[in-house]
């Protein structure tokens, strides 16, 4: 009798972590999303019109990216399933696109947009992030259009050594018959 009640409580417990290992999702995977895109673009190795500003300074070349993993990391660094933001989040949707507001201002995002295509997979991705400290205030959107451009853009404000601006947009170059 003692053996039964100990495979069972044994059983019980092999079955917990294999339940605790599923990542539950309750909105959409934001990195699968953009870890596919990545390893799509890595593959067709699309050719970009890339324009880089810094401040005043801007440098325009078309060319085709390397590393997708790193031109894309921003993008895929948002994960709306973060235990930080449980309870967080509030939705609106309105014609095909879903807005995910954040109701806590010391977080990181303050919203994210998703406009759906036909197939009811994302076409256009928009976040938007604040980050504020004692040190600096940082403002970002990222911007994604599956198959027409990305944009990355970056205003901070360091305490002490000023203002400083960034944008990246990157437009893919249609591939000619």
């Amino acid at each position: 009798m003692m053996g039964i009640a100990a495979a069972v409580l044994l059983s019980c417990q092999n079955e917990a972590p294999k339940e605790s290992a599923l990542k539950r999702t309750r909105y959409p995977d934001l990195p699968l999303f953009f870890q596919q895109e990545i390893d799509s673009l890595q593959q067709a190795a699309p050719l970009v019109e890339k324009q880089v500003q810094k401040d005043e300074l801007t440098e325009q070349k078309r060319m085709q990216i390397k590393n997708w993993e790193t031109e894309l990391a921003s993008f895929r660094s948002v994960d709306l399933n973060k235990a930080a933001y449980e309870g967080l989040i509030e939705i609106d949707s309105a014609g095909g696109v879903m807005e995910y507001h954040f109701q806590d201002s010391t977080l990181d995002l303050s919203c994210v947009r998703i406009r759906l295509g036909a197939n009811r997979m994302p076409e256009m991705i928009s976040i938007e992030r604040d980050v504020k400290n004692s040190l600096y205030h940082t403002t970002e959107v990222l911007v994604y259009e599956k198959d027409a451009f990305y944009l990355v853009e970056k205003n901070q404000k360091v305490r002490l050594l000023g203002d400083n601006f960034y944008r990246v947009m990157g437009t893919f170059v249609p591939h000619e018959p």
